[in-house]
């Protein structure tokens, strides 16, 4: 497997991640829920945190699976 394989072998195992936590919270999530939940906190001290799962966020959002209202995410078929 190529480094790229494994990045994005990697990156869909991250939205499987997320979409399981939202299906499992129908009431919705927080960012910083879904962060607390799957342990994917940044470790950098500086002000910009966390691009990893605002990227896998964006990227659900940008494929339909998942809206966000107000401050929380949902599966985009739990309307």
């Amino acid at each position: 497997m190529t480094p790229r394989e494994k990045a994005q072998a990697a990156v869909e195992k991250l939205k499987e991640a997320v979409l399981e936590v939202l299906s499992a919270h129908p009431e919705g999530l927080r960012h910083a829920d879904i962060l607390k939940i799957l342990d994917i906190h940044s470790d950098y001290l500086g002000r910009q945190r966390n691009y990893l799962s605002w990227s896998v966020v964006g990227l659900l959002m940008n494929a339909g699976q998942i809206r966000r209202e107000g401050n929380k995410y949902f599966m985009e078929h739990a309307r």
